[in-house]
C-alpha cells in the first residue's frame, strides 16, 4: 500500500506530484523485483520525503511528537559540510551568504540527483 499527494504530509500542486513520481517509482521497483532506492536526501524530494516519512518529527516542549505538513524548503536539506566564501576567499555575511548558500545547496543536489537518476533510470 503506497500513498501520494497531500495525505501524506505535504504540501503544495509540486510537491504531491513529486511525492506520487516517488510512490510510482517504488512500486515499479517492487513489482521488478528491484531495490527500491529512494533519492538522495540533498535533493529537494529526498528531503521532502525524508520530512515526511519521520526524518523531521520533534517533540515540542516535551510533550507529544509533532509533525507539521511542509512544502519543499531549503531548511529541510541537510547542512553543507563547508561554509561558502567570497570569489576572494573571505567570509561572507548578510544576503550576500545566504544567497551563496542557497547557490551552494541547489548545485549539489543537481548533481546528487543526477547522479541518483542515471543508477535508478532503466525502470
Amino acid at each position: 500500500l503506497r500513498f501520494a499527494g497531500q495525505i501524506t504530509g505535504c504540501e503544495g500542486y509540486v510537491e504531491s506530484a513529486a511525492v506520487g513520481l516517488i510512490a510510482g517509482r517504488m512500486a515499479a521497483c517492487e513489482r521488478l523485483g528491484r531495490e527500491i532506492v529512494p533519492p538522495p536526501q540533498t535533493a529537494a524530494i529526498g528531503a521532502l520525503l525524508n520530512h515526511i516519512t519521520g526524518g523531521h518529527i520533534e517533540s515540542i516542549d516535551a510533550g507529544p511528537r509533532s509533525f507539521q505538513p511542509m512544502n519543499v524548503n531549503f531548511g529541510l536539506f541537510p547542512p553543507m559540510e563547508f561554509s561558502p566564501k567570497s570569489p576572494d576567499g573571505k567570509r561572507l555575511r548578510g544576503p550576500e551568504k545566504a544567497v551563496a548558500k542557497k547557490r551552494a545547496l541547489s548545485e549539489r543536489a543537481e548533481a546528487d540527483m543526477t547522479q541518483w537518476l542515471k543508477a535508478t533510470v532503466a525502470l
